[in-house]
């Protein structure tokens, strides 16, 4: 009872698997053929004795037509309906017309018209070859199928062959006890075979599940861009399917390219080749071109194609977001140049402006004090020391303040002098280690704020004894450093200042770093890249 049973489980589990396709109801109903064959023949009753015996020959054309449908559930040509119907005709009209003269010499035959064993043996041997033909022609059928078939419809055709080498067996053994002689061994390699068509059956839908499971793998072999000769690899790696193409959509009018550029065809429906869109909002935008025995399992071109859809999907939202951060950057970048253009601007409308007019009124206050004779009056002047003095150090706050907004010695001397003044002005010791070097106006520009931040900084909150300030060329980058002794514990993230110059670097694509552990002081580390020489534009001194 084994071969019966191992069909009716696996026609059922099919079934399960695969419920738009008829092949599960067919496995299981030549299952059923053979149980219900088996079990009628060890039955006394006549009218279940009979039955048995027709089922026992009828089961065999329900394993035809299951042979011949797999793996889609339908006959392909209208030659396997001539194989199907040949065993039709075996197992019907001919089974009865030998039952119509068979005399089992118990009484168990319902249908028994007359008793003529010579009638009986000769449509018993009619059966036999033209079952035995019918076997070869299946096997030619199921041979041509598979040399035709590529990798994956190959793989999906072993039950079929072990199907057909069985029907083989078995024809040869009807053949053999035609004439009175019986094997033992063909006998027990025919159960063997029966028993392996379930068994590759089971092999083969384990195959589409491990397949199904392997597009996981494809949605991380497609998480970077790929490239196209990269797609199509991963996607034949995926389907089993070497010969698998990929075609897109030319950007004019309806035709379809290869990953070369070059015009593509698509297959025609009968080719033995299947396409499969690839959409974006509804407009075809790829195809996948594959052998048609994929669409057998139509989960896992679903799972397939959908997998391309999100590495597509996912390739587009990226470049939109890399758009937008370019957009950004950009903006910053803007909004940072033209700070600086404003800062120049103050800077040199207060130098040549209100510093000049400030110079002025002190000197014509010290030149109108020096006229007064000796006679003057002592209160006025006093009041003209006192205005020449609150001149000069209106004079002394408004350069202050001008040094703040952009420094006339940054532009016009360097970072180096620039620096120089900032440690000078520094209520606390710095040491300076710049060297002479010239920089893009940009990067003098960010390291200078950097220092000037830094150094303000411990001047206010670090409590620091001294400070040193370190600007080297490193590896095609400028790095700026200043570090103090004070009492640490800075955060970048409490205050503006820092994080301003955190987005003044970021622009030029550098980098900001404050190491700060509480009691052992901060280091501030900026990391401006230098862009080439032919990019470096220094002002004229």
């Amino acid at each position: 009872m084994l071969p019966g049973w191992s069909y009716v489980a696996c026609g059922f589990l099919l079934w399960a698997q695969r419920p738009a396709n008829r092949l599960g109801p067919i496995m299981a109903g030549v299952g059923m053929l053979w149980l219900l064959g088996r079990a009628g023949q060890m039955s006394s009753v006549p009218v279940v004795w009979t039955a048995g015996i027709w089922l026992t020959d009828l089961w065999v054309t329900g394993l035809i037509l299951f042979l011949l449908a797999f793996p889609t559930g339908r006959l392909r040509r209208g030659f396997d309906w001539v194989i199907v119907g040949m065993s039709l005709v075996v197992t019907v009209p001919l089974e009865l017309l030998w039952l119509a003269f068979l005399d089992d010499g118990q009484g168990r035959n319902v249908v028994l018209v007359v008793v003529n064993d010579d009638a009986a043996h000769g449509v018993d041997r009619l059966q036999r070859i033209l079952f035995t033909l019918g076997a070869l022609l299946l096997v030619g059928s199921l041979a041509r199928r598979w040399q035709r078939s590529t990798g994956p419809a190959r793989r999906q055709t072993i039950p079929v062959l072990v199907g057909g080498f069985a029907i083989l067996l078995q024809s040869v053994s009807w053949m053999v006890f035609s004439f009175g002689s019986a094997s033992h061994v063909l006998d027990s390699s025919i159960r063997i075979a029966l028993v392996a068509i379930p068994a590759a059956v089971l092999y083969v839908m384990a195959q589409a599940r491990m397949a199904r499971a392997g597009v996981a793998d494809l949605v991380v072999e497609l998480g970077q861009t790929p490239t196209p000769a990269r797609l199509r690899d991963a996607l034949a790696n995926a389907l089993g399917d070497p010969s698998l193409e990929v075609a897109y959509r030319a950007d004019a009018g309806d035709t379809f390219v290869d990953s070369n550029g070059m015009a593509m065809e698509l297959p025609a429906l009968d080719s033995g080749r299947a396409v499969t869109m690839l959409e974006r909002r509804g407009v075809p935008v790829a195809a996948i071109v594959h052998d048609a025995a994929l669409l057998d399992d139509p989960g896992l071109m679903a799972s397939v194609a959908g997998a391309v859809r999100l590495a597509v999907e996912n390739d587009r939202l990226n470049a939109e977001v890399e758009a937008q951060l370019e957009e950004v950057r950009a903006s910053r970048a803007r909004i940072v140049e033209a700070g600086d253009r404003e800062r120049r601007r103050v800077e040199r409308d207060l130098h040549d402006g209100a510093q000049q007019r400030l110079v002025s009124l002190s000197l014509e206050l010290r030149f109108a004090r020096a006229r007064l004779d000796e006679h003057a009056d002592p209160a006025l002047r006093q009041s003209l020391e006192r205005a020449a003095g609150e001149a000069m150090a209106a004079l002394a706050e408004l350069r202050e303040l001008a040094l703040g907004i952009h420094p006339l010695v940054l532009t016009e001397s360097g970072l180096s002098e620039a620096v120089e003044s900032l440690a000078d002005r520094s209520p606390v010791a710095v040491t300076v280690d710049v060297g002479d070097d010239r920089y893009p106006p940009d990067v003098e520009a960010a390291a200078y704020f950097v220092v000037s931040e830094a150094l303000a900084n411990v001047a206010k909150y670090a409590r620091a004894a001294s400070a040193a300030v370190r600007v080297r060329r490193d590896a095609g980058a400028l790095v700026v450093e200043v570090s103090d002794d004070g009492v640490g514990g800075a955060d970048a993230r409490a205050g503006s200042g820092l994080r301003g110059l955190g987005d003044r670097v970021a622009v030029l694509d550098g980098t900001l770093e404050v190491v700060s552990p509480a009691g052992r002081g901060t280091t501030v580390t900026a990391r401006i890249p230098i862009p080439s020489p032919s990019h470096v534009s220094v002002p004229a001194l």
